[in-house]
């Protein structure tokens, strides 16, 4: 499992930067050969700060000739004459060229956004002797430690790590041309000096990278081939309903997930389904499809996941965090199915509804051994095209979903409902289709995007059926 960092000449710049006040300063320059009557003084004026617009032609480190690319989630500076990318910056940027040394050699400064829900933070590029180097405070002096503002907390006597580090955003003020770190939690506004800046060039950053990914992995960094979904689990809590139902508590990095275990009639051990549910949705809005498939013949599990199971909450808008809180929930349940009665952990199979089958999908590809099929409700694959996962220490790396399921060689159905967005436009899957090497697509008549009722029970039963000709 490789992290990659976000870095120029590795995945997307997101690193948090520094600086120093950069008002240019009177300098006298006295040769030696002349007596001192000849002294003349050479006033530098100062550099104004420049917002990058598009009406802004003029050179950047030292390209006359450039454009930016944006994509969904980051920016690239592309010098026209090479093709080369000399600067890249994530999220929602602000660009400013600022002379933050007075050496009247302006740096490219950028204010990023990462994402909705995360904080400000800036990069700075620099050119020096011809080349380009980029700087950080928020990852380390090594680009690929996990520790948070290293040597800005060690200047400032702060102690900053896992609890508390999102208290901590950075941002570029052209006003008074200078970066701020500033403590949420407290208020506090902390100045960042030129020389706390640590820089690297391209060609020393990929050298690193190259070195931590040849390394020697932990194992529990083998999760995935792209993703890193890391969690903890416990044995579960099993309440007895009856002896075809039963309350499970399930356990992940010390909180609880709710779920259901439905059971046929008899002694088992059953093949069994695990359900994912939509966004916000909690489990108790499946349990119909689950007591279905369990008359069918299979076990089914189904849970809410822990922190988008309330239909009346807040709509979340970071689809990284959902998606990382999901996958290590499902992740958790899975690793505990060994511990339930009357399932036979040989024979699992994911269903997933909506969003909850966009992380049943990834699941699907990333745990490929442990499973026999999917089984796709509506799902929302296309977030996952280009998503830009950013981890809790502030690394980041691109899912891209199809890449992934072109892999993938678990058989798989698709349903889709006509009374719904997806069934207006028969083309939605068309190209989850193409890449699954045995995917197919089943359209159910007047379902809409929940499958209720009468549409749920024509969905399992049709499920059930595909389930035993793959087995056939």
């Amino acid at each position: 499992m490789k992290k990659t960092i976000l870095l120029p000449a590795a995945t997307v710049l997101a690193t948090c930067i520094f600086m120093t006040s950069c008002s240019q300063a009177v300098s006298e320059e006295i040769p030696a050969s002349l007596p001192e009557e000849s002294v003349t003084e050479t006033t530098v004026e100062p550099f104004e700060p420049i917002l990058i617009t598009e009406e802004y032609d003029g050179p950047i480190l030292g390209v006359e000739n450039w454009h930016i690319e944006s994509s969904t989630y980051w920016d690239e500076f592309v010098n026209n004459d090479t093709g080369e990318i000399f600067a890249e910056c994530i999220g929602t940027n602000e660009y400013y060229l600022a002379d933050l040394n007075n050496d009247g050699q302006p740096e490219l400064v950028c204010n990023e956004q990462w994402g909705l829900m995360w904080n400000n933070h800036t990069s700075v590029y620099k050119l020096e002797d011809g080349v380009i180097s980029t700087a950080a405070i928020c990852v380390g002096s090594d680009y690929l430690g996990v520790d948070y503002y290293p040597e800005f907390a060690e200047i400032y006597g702060l102690d900053i790590g896992i609890s508390n580090y999102l208290d901590y955003s950075d941002i570029y003020d052209p006003e008074r041309n200078m970066i701020f770190v500033t403590d949420s939690s407290t208020g506090t506004e902390y100045e960042v000096q030129w020389d706390y800046l640590v820089w690297y060039t391209a060609e020393e950053i990929e050298a690193m990278i190259e070195e931590e990914e040849g390394a020697s992995p932990d194992p529990v960094d083998l999760i995935s081939d792209n993703i890193n979904i890391i969690y903890s689990t416990a044995e579960p809590v099993i309440t007895d309903i009856s002896d075809t139902e039963k309350e499970i508590t399930f356990y992940r990095d010390d909180m609880e997930i709710e779920g259901k275990l439905y059971l046929p009639e008899g002694d088992g051990p059953f093949p069994v389904i695990v359900l994912c549910c939509g966004l916000q949705q909690p489990y108790t809005d499946y349990e119909a499809d689950a007591k279905s498939f369990a008359s069918n013949g299979y076990a089914a599990v189904v849970f809410s996941f822990i922190d988008y199971s309330d239909p009346n909450g807040e709509q979340p808008t970071d689809n990284s965090k959902v998606f990382l809180s999901e996958s290590r929930d499902l992740y958790a349940v899975l690793d505990s199915l060994d511990s339930l009665p009357g399932v036979d952990t040989e024979n699992v199979y994911l269903w997933g509804h909506s969003f909850g089958g966009f992380v049943a999908a990834f699941a699907g590809c990333d745990r490929e051994l442990d499973l026999k099929g999917m089984l796709l409700v509506e799902p929302t694959i296309v977030v996952g095209e280009e998503l830009l996962i950013t981890y809790e220490d502030g690394f980041s790396e691109t899912l891209c979903i199809y890449d992934l399921l072109d892999d993938c060689n678990l058989n798989t159905v698709i349903y889709m409902g006509t009374h719904d967005g997806y069934g207006e436009d028969p083309t939605s899957f068309d190209q989850v289709l193409e890449v699954l090497p045995s995917g197919e697509l089943v359209i159910i008549e007047g379902a809409d995007h929940f499958f209720e009722g009468e549409y749920g029970e024509m969905m399992v039963e049709d499920a059930c059926e595909k389930i035993s000709s793959w087995n056939d």
